[in-house]
């Protein structure tokens, strides 16, 4: 577990992939904790709140959601997609919430099997980033 805490101290270089944002096993656990839910209401983005199905558990300060509903029907989106990720070209995601994001992303990934069951392609610092090599030995 030394490994997992490590890794999620170091800075996580994401490559744009899309594979946690459109990997429907991994969206469709997704959620929101107070923290996220109060980025939100301080940003105004009413829009990004209507995604999220809130859970208040006593009082007002502990508040959780699930992550990510349609805001017209009120279902859980089950496409795998996220609703704020758009697909700039064949190998590249655009988050445009980014400074926004929930934790779950903000942490992501966690360590290098959950990294690793998704294929993603991301790597931290002391490993060597992954690369395509495509009909070469």
């Amino acid at each position: 577990m030394a490994d997992a805490e490590d890794k999620n101290r170091k800075p996580f270089n994401c490559t744009n992939c899309g594979k946690c944002c459109t990997h429907a096993p991994y969206t469709g656990t997704m959620s929101a904790h107070e923290e996220d839910l109060q980025r939100w209401e301080e940003a105004g983005r009413q829009d990004i709140l209507d995604t999220a199905f809130i859970f208040e558990w006593g009082d007002e300060e502990d508040r959780t959601a699930d992550l990510w509903m349609d805001p017209k029907t009120g279902d859980e989106i089950t496409s795998g997609i996220c609703p704020w990720v758009k697909q700039v070209d064949e190998d590249t995601w655009h988050c445009t919430i980014y400074e926004l994001r929930p934790n779950v992303c903000r942490n992501y990934p966690v360590n290098r099997e959950q990294r690793d069951s998704l294929g993603c392609p991301g790597f931290w610092d002391d490993e060597k980033p992954f690369k395509l090599s495509i009909g070469k030995p």
